[in-house]
Parts: C-alpha cells; sequence; structure tokens
C-alpha cells in the first residue's frame, strides 16, 4: 500500500513522471498493475498539456521582450542636425551637440576624401546619425542650397564610403510680365516667387529706383534656371534681363562668366552694370554727421575738419567693404578706435573706424571682395555712441563720398570680349525667341535646355 500510494503521489506532481516510470515498469508485473497503461495514459496527457501550455508561455514572455530589444535598437540610433555660424567650424559644432572629439576626428579621417571639414563655407547645412555606441553611421552635408550628399559611414576601415548626391536638374524658361502696380506683384503674378524680383531688382539696382521709377505699363523679359529636384525645386540665377519703361527706356543684362572665373551681369557692350562702390558700407539708421571741413568735434570741443562720414547703427551691425580691393591697415588707430583701411583700384582707399572687432581673421595684405563683411560697429576710440566712421579717399585726398561720382566696375576683359559675345548673342537670341539655349557657352558645365513652354505674365 505504501509503494502505491508513493507512486500515485509521484505521479500527481509530474515532477520525475519520466526517471521513475522506467524503474516501476522493469520491477512491477503486469499481475500487480493490470490497469497502469489505462491510469497513465490521462496522466500523460495532462502533463504534456501542462507543458505545452508551460512552452506557449515562455514562448509568449520571450517574444515580446525580443521585439522591445530591437525597437529599442532602433530607438536609440540618434540623428542631429546643424549648420554652421559666421566664424564657426564643424568640429566646434559637432563637440556643441554632444559627439566626442574622438569620434569627430574619425569621422574627419574617413570622409576627407569627399569633404575637407576646415573648409565648409558659412551656412552649411549637416545630419548625422549614430548608433548606441556614439559610433557615426551616415553624414548628410549641403554645403550651398542646390548640392546634398550623403555618405555613409563604414563599420570597417577596409570597407569603402558610400557616397550619393541628390541630383538637381535644372532647365532654363523665358517670363515676360507687364507692371500693373509694381515689380514685386507682378513677379508675384508671373512666376509666383519675390525672390525672382528682389534679384532683377539687385541687377538693375544702379540703374533703376524700382521703387520711386517703376510705372504701370512697364514691361520685364527674364532668362532664369528653374532647378527641380524630383518636383519643383526653386529658381536660380537670371541668365538675362530686359526691362522697358516710357520713363526708364531699355535696360539689358547679361549674365557672363570669363574663363579666369570672374562673373558679373553686363551691358550689351560689356560694360559692368555694378559700380565699383556699394552706396553705404552698411545698413544705418540715419547719418549723424556729414563730411565738412570745420565741425565742432563733440568730446573735444573744438572746431576742426570732419573728412568723413558717420553712419548711426547699433553695435554689432555688419559692416562691408564698399569694392573690391586689399587690405592695407586692421588694427589700432588712436581716435579712430578699430580701424580697417582698404585699397581699392583706380587709387582709391577707404577708411572704416570705431569698429567693436574685425572679421574673423582679416589681416594685412588679405584680397576683399565688394559687400564682404570686414567689421562690426562700435565705438571704440573717441566716440560719443556706436557708429561708423567712413571714409574715402581719392588719389591721396579725402572726398564727400555722398558727392562721389561712383566709377563703373571692371567691364569684360578685353581677351574675352569674343567669349562674351558669343553668350550675349544666344541669350539675347533666346530672350527674343525662345528655342534651345546652350549653357555651356560661359556659363559652366551645365546641360542643353528646351525653352518650349515658354510662360508669361500679365
Amino acid at each position: 500500500m505504501i509503494i502505491v500510494g508513493l507512486f500515485i503521489l509521484l505521479l500527481t506532481t509530474g515532477t520525475i513522471y519520466f526517471k521513475i516510470l522506467p524503474l516501476f515498469s522493469a520491477k512491477q508485473s503486469s499481475d500487480t498493475f493490470p490497469a497502469s497503461e489505462e491510469i497513465l495514459k490521462p496522466v500523460v496527457a495532462e502533463v504534456a498539456e501542462e507543458e505545452e501550455k508551460g512552452l506557449d508561455m515562455l514562448a509568449q514572455e520571450i517574444s515580446p521582450k525580443v521585439n522591445i530589444e530591437e525597437e529599442k535598437e532602433e530607438e536609440e540610433v540618434i540623428t542631429i542636425d546643424g549648420n554652421l555660424q559666421a566664424g564657426d567650424t564643424l568640429y566646434e559644432s559637432l563637440i556643441r551637440k554632444g559627439i566626442s572629439a574622438a569620434e569627430i576626428l574619425s569621422l574627419q579621417e574617413k570622409v576627407k576624401s569627399v569633404v575637407d571639414f576646415n573648409y565648409l563655407p558659412v551656412g552649411s547645412e549637416y545630419s548625422l546619425k549614430y548608433n548606441p555606441e556614439g559610433k557615426v553611421t551616415e553624414f548628410t552635408y549641403k554645403p550651398n542650397p542646390i548640392d546634398i550628399y550623403c555618405i555613409d559611414i563604414p563599420t570597417s576601415d577596409s570597407e569603402d564610403l558610400k557616397v550619393t548626391k541628390e541630383e538637381v536638374c535644372t532647365e532654363v524658361v523665358r517670363l515676360e510680365g507687364k507692371i500693373e502696380y509694381s515689380l514685386y506683384e507682378s513677379m508675384l503674378e508671373c512666376a509666383d516667387s519675390p525672390q525672382l524680383a528682389l534679384q532683377l531688382a539687385e541687377i538693375f539696382a544702379w540703374q533703376i529706383d524700382f521703387l520711386t521709377e517703376c510705372r504701370e505699363g512697364d514691361t520685364f523679359n527674364i532668362l532664369v534656371e528653374k532647378q527641380y529636384r524630383g518636383d519643383f525645386y526653386r529658381w536660380g540665377k537670371i541668365l538675362a534681363a530686359r526691362y522697358e519703361g516710357e520713363l526708364l527706356s531699355e535696360h539689358t543684362a547679361i549674365l557672363f562668366e570669363d574663363p579666369a572665373g570672374h562673373i558679373d551681369y553686363y551691358t550689351e557692350e560689356g560694360k559692368s552694370l555694378r559700380k565699383a562702390f556699394l552706396r553705404a558700407p552698411l545698413t544705418y539708421k540715419y547719418i549723424s554727421s556729414y563730411f565738412s571741413k570745420n565741425r565742432l568735434h563733440p568730446i573735444l570741443r573744438i572746431w576742426r575738419p570732419h573728412l568723413a562720414i558717420d553712419y548711426a547703427a547699433p553695435t554689432g551691425t555688419p559692416v562691408s567693404t564698399i569694392g573690391d580691393g586689399t587690405v592695407i591697415y586692421v588694427g589700432w588707430n588712436d581716435g579712430y578706435g578699430n580701424y580697417i583701411r582698404v585699397r581699392h583700384p583706380n587709387n582709391y582707399v577707404s577708411g572704416y573706424g570705431h569698429l567693436s572687432r574685425f572679421a574673423k581673421d582679416l589681416k594685412n595684405g588679405q584680397k576683399v571682395k565688394q559687400g564682404e563683411i570686414i567689421g562690426y560697429v562700435g565705438s571704440t576710440g573717441l566716440s560719443t555712441g556706436p557708429h561708423l566712421d567712413f571714409s574715402i579717399s581719392e588719389n591721396g585726398d579725402r572726398v564727400d563720398f555722398l558727392k562721389l561720382k561712383l566709377p563703373a566696375a571692371s567691364s569684360v576683359d578685353s581677351q574675352y570680349l569674343t567669349k562674351f559675345n558669343e553668350v550675349k548673342d544666344k541669350l539675347l537670341s533666346d530672350l527674343k525667341n525662345g528655342g534651345k539655349l546652350d549653357l555651356n557657352i560661359g556659363l559652366g558645365n551645365q546641360q542643353s535646355v528646351n525653352l518650349e513652354g515658354e510662360q508669361s505674365g500679365k
């Protein structure tokens, strides 16, 4: 009886069923337990059912954990975005984003054949992805409004970089419009683009004051790049333009890039539409002091010449060089405080005083372009408040900039006139008639496009 009770107890627990069954089967005869198989069948079935349930529960417990771990790993791939400000470097920008110095240097080494971290232009946008271990897996950068490069970073040094460039397709279209109220509104109606209105106004800035000289009925006609990244992306450069008005007669602009890389807008005769100097070296509030041969100095309280113009503006306002030239002095200059002098062609020299600071890395002998920022408004030296003391000399003598007849910028170099005339004739023909335009003529490595489907405004 004891043995039978023990046997039943072991069977009901099911914990060592498969270990004890052979033992009892070997020692007990069928005469002793004639119904053992019938007794065991339901017990075995019950144990098997419990084991199956246990496996299902285990699978349910494991499966979500696996999925959660996979999702967690995917979520931990982090993406960061940024763009480079003036005076910034990609290294400094990434450090601020929390990327380790070692990883930045490793990334720089891996992609140096494609991009130089030290020479990314201001405004460049970037994006990078890195995994939970802090390793960068993808680097995307946009050095200008058109080009986008995506670089897959290999996990092994033996693997090659995979670089893809998002392509932008460019065609050229002809737009024409008539002024009803303003250039801005007419361009919106013609091309839905305030940017094109501003671009056209800048091209003719020295010939036409679009705020006061625009008249109803004036017409404009332009050839312009239309860019696509899949769908329409943006308007590009105006390649040629013509503006006609009752008050303004006719003005024509031709965009030409010579073999030396100089690019500008010219008249049909090859003369630059720009002047050699900007109208002002900064955006200012008002002129606080004009050019004068005898002015009461606000600090020294003595009468003496003021052979400059004082432009009042907030501290930190960017100051640009009025024209192409060479920096001949940058540093402290007594009453002028932080001071810059720039030599321009044809014996002109411009001066910029009372600056709060200079543009980064500006130095003597450096070449600067018209409109390039060289410093920032301040109140250093003998100054009663933030302003720019601006002066200009012609052949060594100070002159009144506001009365100076501004010289024109350089015309097309005589050695490139034949090439210019080829570009001009083609552009003007297309500006008038449409047809096919070959952009390879003096305008870079773009492809021929079709001007069919001319667009026009009212």
